[in-house]
Formats: C-alpha cells, sequence, structure tokens
C-alpha cells in the first residue's frame, strides 16, 4: 500500500503576486494605471520591502478597492515559483494594506514602495488552520 506523506518544510518567501478584478471601471484604477491590464490589475510585491516590482520609477499612484471575495494572491518563493496561494477570495489583510477583508488599499511612492505596507505583515492568512 502507497500514501503520500507531507513533510513540513521551511520555504523562503519573496513576494505576492496580486491578481484583482477591477469592478468599476476606472472609479477603481485609471485605464493607464501601471499593471492594469483589461479589467485586473496585476502586479508582484516583494514583501520584505513593500515594492512593487518592475515599477515605473518616478510615477506615483494610489488606489482603495473593494475587492470582497474576488481576488487571488500567490506567495512565491525566491526563484519566482509559487509557494502556497488563495485564489478568488477576501484579502489577505494580514499582509495587504486595507479594511475587513474586502478592501485592497495602496499608496505608492515614486519608486514603487507601498508607503503603507504594514510593518508587522504576515502570512498567516496563507496557511492551514491548526486543529
Amino acid at each position: 500500500m502507497k500514501v503520500t506523506i507531507y513533510v513540513p518544510t521551511e520555504v523562503e518567501i519573496k513576494t505576492v503576486r496580486v491578481e484583482i478584478a477591477v469592478r468599476y471601471g476606472e472609479e477603481d484604477i485609471p485605464n493607464d494605471f501601471p499593471f492594469r491590464v483589461g479589467d485586473m490589475w496585476i502586479a508582484t510585491i516583494d514583501i520584505d520591502k513593500g515594492k512593487i516590482i518592475d515599477w515605473p520609477q518616478g510615477k506615483t499612484g494610489s488606489f482603495c478597492m473593494k475587492i470582497c471575495d474576488e481576488g487571488s494572491y500567490f506567495l512565491q518563493d525566491v526563484e519566482g515559483k509559487e509557494v502556497l496561494s488563495i485564489e478568488s477570495n477576501y484579502v489577505p489583510n494580514a499582509l495587504l494594506p486595507g479594511e475587513y477583508g474586502d478592501y485592497l488599499e495602496l499608496d505608492i511612492d515614486e519608486t514603487g514602495t507601498i508607503t503603507n505596507w504594514l510593518e508587522d505583515a504576515d502570512l498567516s492568512d496563507f496557511l492551514p488552520e491548526e486543529d
């Protein structure tokens, strides 16, 4: 008889890829906002630095969007491999700024740094609940 055994493995998490639907058009995010692709905003954030990867230097921006249970969030290791995810679900506000699991709120400076990034951000929303 064969069984699969899951062994806890320590992994260095580097980034989170955020994929959220733009629900209310330009009321949420202008069409020319960095990383907006059609009705989606897709960006990768360095978790330790609170900085959006490949942000266009010199551009600032901010938004507060109601996401509810429609966002997807992918934790990636140092090689960019997806390790854990939350898909089509509420905002993991233990990691991303916002309120009540419904909102994502980002204030981004000219270097791509999220100025309201949580200093005590954690990944607990991505981990299975212990019995």
